[in-house]
This record gives structure tokens, C-alpha cells and sequence, in this order.
């Protein structure tokens, strides 16, 4: 066997590595990401709408029709500073009900929460009246539910 020696610059360069190595980190990071923060919150907003949806299966009270104009639900850190989950429904309605009997009539309906728990609905009225006229008034109903586990859903911390 004889041994013969090769110039440098004939042997074949070997690729570095590295840059697979990042890519293949950062997509690790990107796809832990997602799981840990996203299906979070993917769950939240499943508990909100479904929250929502028994909000808007209510049976109204006579006079009284949905104003779909200004329809609104939330997940986040809506009261307090610490670390939970609060859920909020508006429901918009107009109506020409007294302001005592519309109020009256809300918080003894009751809707499951997110957990099960009754809640009951917050009345505010509109003290300038509706857009709609005809002796209308605007009305916000809000059903809140809050303080449940945040997990690692951002918007509730």
C-alpha cells in the first residue's frame, strides 16, 4: 500500500452544520410556542362562545327586541390585577319597558357560566334614548363571569 498525499484543495469541503441546527431549533421554538400559549387560548375563546351563545338563546322580555349593531364579548384580565380569566357577554337590546322593570326582569334571568355557575345580567340604559326612536331606549345587558384559571392563556394575565 503506498500512501500519496492529497493537495487540500482536492479534498472534498465538508458543509457545516450549524445552520440546520438553528432552523431546526427555532421551528422547535415556534411549535412549543403555539402549544403552550395558543391552545390556551383556543380553549378560552370555545368558553366565551359558548358563554355567548346561551347569552343570545334568552327569551326577552315583551317590547323588547336585540339590537344587533352592537353585540360584543371578551376574554382577558377585565377586573382586578391578578392572574385570572374573566369572560364578558353585552347584549345589546332596544326596548320600551321601564328602566326598573328592564332591570328587574335581567337579574332574574339567569345563564350558566363557564364553569356552571348561575350569573345574572347587569343593566344599563341608555338615559339619551335610541337610535331607533318610537319611543325606544338603547340597553347593554352584561353577563360577567370571572376569576377562573388562567393557564397560560396571555390575555388573562
Amino acid at each position: 500500500m503506498v500512501l500519496t498525499e492529497t493537495a487540500p484543495e482536492a479534498l472534498p469541503k465538508r458543509r457545516s452544520r450549524w445552520p440546520l441546527f438553528v432552523c431546526l431549533a427555532l421551528l422547535a421554538f415556534v411549535v412549543a410556542s403555539v402549544l403552550i400559549f395558543k391552545i390556551p387560548e383556543g380553549r378560552n375563546d370555545e368558553r366565551l362562545i359558548r358563554l355567548q351563545e346561551r347569552v343570545s338563546r334568552l327569551s326577552l322580555p315583551p317590547q323588547t327586541e336585540p339590537d344587533q349593531r352592537a353585540q360584543a364579548s371578551m376574554v382577558g384580565l377585565l377586573s382586578g390585577n391578578s392572574n385570572h380569566c374573566d369572560y364578558l357577554v353585552h347584549l345589546a337590546l332596544v326596548t320600551k319597558l321601564p328602566d326598573a322593570e328592564i332591570a328587574r326582569y335581567f337579574q332574574s334571568v339567569t345563564v350558566e357560566g363557564v364553569e356552571g355557575r348561575e350569573i345574572s345580567g347587569t343593566v344599563y340604559v341608555n338615559p339619551s334614548g335610541s337610535w331607533r326612536g318610537d319611543g325606544y331606549k338603547g340597553v347593554i345587558v352584561e353577563f360577567f363571569d370571572g376569576g377562573h384559571e388562567a393557564g397560560f392563556d396571555l390575555r388573562c394575565h
